[in-house]
């Protein structure tokens, strides 16, 4: 959650919102469609040499709208299947807790609820996008719930990764032991802090750590800060010699003109021959 912060304040900084009236009920917002929004840190701009690293506003919005309909879609399979799959499956078109939650605001407390967009008549939207979308008490309990669902933390998981050990620390009592872990994968941290969940374990990494030898380790993966961890880890096997699994990490493929707008990440650069 809030991973994009960020990009969404600089997102607000450039719409225009209010009442329709006192004691109105109505909210209106005016997006400028050829207004740009910094993709990282740092301030909007129009100029030449940050365009690249710019957004329209215009696209931004078209991308809130499709997560809204990929929203309204969801709710309509829990309504005919009573599951929340739809939800999970819709994260890749934009759905959120951070969009479940601001649509559950909008119904709860009404019999009715409804988000109409108006699209600038100078420039269509792109084909096929909705501009009115209605919620109801209705959606009230599936919107919660995959609330609470989006919410969980999804950074940890269960894996396996196969690295050279490093960093051996003594082991404290009581403790199974912790070490450090170069990835020889090509996806994944290329470095991980291990804590052991055996004793004997810990023997095992301090050998391969001698033997330079590759080992192969299974735990939950979790992200704290800048450090990547292994918890409750045990190791699988101990391979050979680590130079015979040496393996060139991939880059993050790009689609040619597509356009990631929420990657709040530096871009890389090629230099210049």
């Amino acid at each position: 959650m809030n991973k994009y912060g960020g990009f969404a304040s600089r997102y607000l900084d450039q719409v225009l919102m209010g009442q329709t009236a006192p004691g109105s009920y109505i909210v209106t917002a005016y997006a400028p469609s050829n207004a740009p929004v910094a993709l990282r840190g740092g301030s909007n701009s129009t100029e030449p040499l940050v365009e690249a690293h710019t957004a329209q506003l215009r696209a931004v919005n078209e991308a809130v709208v499709r997560a809204i309909e990929a929203t309204t879609e969801a709710l309509q399979h829990f309504k005919t299947s009573g599951s929340l799959s739809g939800f999970e499956t819709g994260v890749a078109r934009g759905i959120s807790y951070e969009m479940t939650n601001a649509i559950l605001g909008i119904a709860s407390g009404s019999s009715e609820a409804d988000i109409t967009i108006e699209w600038d008549s100078g420039s269509s939207p792109a084909t096929g996008l909705e501009s009115q979308f209605v919620f109801r008490p209705s959606d009230v309990d599936p919107l919660s719930r995959a609330a609470v669902k989006l919410a969980e933390d999804e950074s940890s998981q269960q894996v396996t990764i196969m690295g050279r050990v490093h960093l051996l620390a003594k082991k404290q009592a009581g403790s199974p032991g912790v070490f450090g872990i170069d990835s020889l994968q090509a996806e994944g941290p290329r470095k991980v802090r291990v804590r052991l969940a055996d004793d004997e374990d810990y023997h095992e990494a301090i050998r391969a750590h001698e033997e330079d030898l590759a080992l192969l380790v299974s735990g939950k993966l979790e992200k704290e800060g800048n450090l990547s961890w292994l918890y409750n880890a045990t190791v699988i096997q101990t391979l050979g010699h680590v130079d015979e699994f040496v393996v060139r990490r991939s880059r993050r493929q790009e689609v040619a003109g597509q356009l990631d707008l929420f990657n709040e990440e530096e871009p890389s650069h090629t230099p210049e021959a």
